[in-house]
């Protein structure tokens, strides 16, 4: 199989020739020149790929460039990039899940990129912005977040719902524990309150943490 390529000679100049391989070794068919400019060297690329197709009588499955329309690497910045493949795949699945239309774009979007890289709420509408090319406000987030408490039994229903009817989950058999978490303070809430620590800080107000999983680890309650 004929092939060309770009090889630099003595005097600095590079020179295209067109080559097939024997015995992993190059085998020169045909010198088509050298050159020290971009444009000439294009020409010569050119006329490497028509001599191919002549020779083996076969057309190129990919159209004949202009001169001027090979790119070279050291011309461009590689400024970033985005993970719209994997943005798309889980957003496809919070779909067939049934959550999609639950809530906000910006709560699917926290959801996505958690799973991509965990990081705080705010850390990761920075990361949403970076991966994905998506701009949320922080002021959004703390106007949306209290909201999303009331949600947490419904996305447990369908979640749940969805793992046994696509995966046969057996909640035939539950496991259940909790902990506590303590704060690094004195002064105690409606939510936080002092009393027994399973780290010895009874003095200082805890919450109580209870997970419920099944025999497989799946998290069916918080």
């Amino acid at each position: 199989m004929l092939k060309f390529r770009e090889v630099k000679t003595g005097s600095g100049k590079k020179a295209v020739q067109v080559y097939y391989l024997h015995n992993r070794k190059h085998v020169i068919v045909k010198h088509l020149g050298s050159t020290n400019t971009l444009d000439e060297l294009d020409n010569l690329k050119q006329k490497a790929q028509q001599f191919i197709e002549d020779y083996s009588n076969q057309a190129s499955l990919f159209p004949t460039l202009k001169s001027g329309a090979y790119s070279y690497l050291e011309q461009y910045e590689c400024v970033g990039f985005y993970y719209h493949f994997f943005y798309d795949t889980i957003q496809r699945l919070i779909s067939q899940i049934g959550l999609y239309d639950l809530t906000s774009n910006l709560f699917k979007d926290l959801v996505t990129v958690r799973i991509l890289e965990p990081a705080s709420k705010l850390r990761s509408i920075e990361l949403i912005e970076t991966y994905f090319s998506i701009q949320h406000r922080r002021q959004s987030y703390y106007k949306e977040a209290k909201k999303w408490l009331s949600l947490k039994n419904q996305v447990l229903e369908k979640v749940n719902a969805f793992a046994l009817k696509e995966y046969g989950f057996d909640y035939s058999l539950l496991f259940y524990d909790v902990t506590t978490l303590y704060f690094e303070t004195f002064e105690g809430d409606d939510l936080r309150k002092t009393g027994f620590s399973k780290d010895s800080k009874s003095q200082q107000p805890q919450i109580l943490v209870g997970l419920m999983v099944s025999k497989d680890g799946f998290s069916v309650g918080i």
